[in-house]
């Protein structure tokens, strides 16, 4: 019976220290994202390539948003929080083994095929991401963007936001992210994140 109730007392002090967990400074935070073990970031390989999808929760869309604005009160931080909350934005990043491959080049004979990748990881790339919630409701991502990284980097970045007016994407319990790959020989690719985990961030405490 006491083994027994030591055993709840440790469990309980064990859930506490969890639910009161921070984070302090911008650089604790990005690293906590980039931990996978917290659920924030899912990653798959295929013909060289390295493929990694993470969750960006509003909180930090907020802090981007609020540099931007040369803003530094906390107290204007839940206002911008409140402009991402009832969408889900990831970022998708691709990278190759090999320095001198990437997106941009791979499988590109010549000038007019380099500015048709380039228009189609602009603005086509939405056709071949779906996102696919529990019910198997499927939706396409209603804004993209590439980050330009002005081909200093064998990498490309590709932001991605899912919305939905019934709040589908909001409340199911995971998110299937599909990748279909139409350039790169990767095949289809999977992402899936757990809704109890990415809706789970300890407190900012800066």
């Amino acid at each position: 019976m006491l083994k027994g109730l030591k055993n709840s007392i440790y469990i309980f002090l064990l859930i506490a220290i969890g639910c009161s967990s921070s984070i302090n400074s911008e650089k604790e935070l990005l690293k906590w994202l980039g931990d996978p073990g917290h659920g924030f970031i899912k990653k798959t390989k295929a013909n060289g390539f390295l493929l990694s999808m993470k969750y960006l929760p509003a909180e930090y869309l907020a802090l981007n948003e609020m540099k931007k604005d040369n803003k530094t009160d906390m107290k204007d931080f839940q206002g911008y929080v409140d402009k991402f909350k009832n969408s889900k934005t990831f970022l998708l990043t691709i990278s190759h083994d090999e320095e001198t491959v990437n997106v941009s080049n791979y499988n590109v004979a010549n000038l007019s095929e380099y500015g048709q990748r380039i228009r189609d990881l602009s603005f086509n790339i939405k056709e071949v991401l779906v996102l696919k919630t529990n019910s198997g409701k499927k939706y396409n991502p209603v804004l993209t963007t590439m980050e330009n990284a002005y081909e200093i980097a064998n990498k490309k970045s590709i932001y991605m936001v899912f919305s939905d007016d019934q709040k589908e994407i909001l409340n199911s319990e995971q998110l299937d992210i599909v990748f279909q790959d139409t350039f790169l020989d990767t095949g289809i690719s999977h992402f899936v994140f757990e809704n109890e985990k990415i809706n789970n961030l300890p407190n900012l405490n800066f």
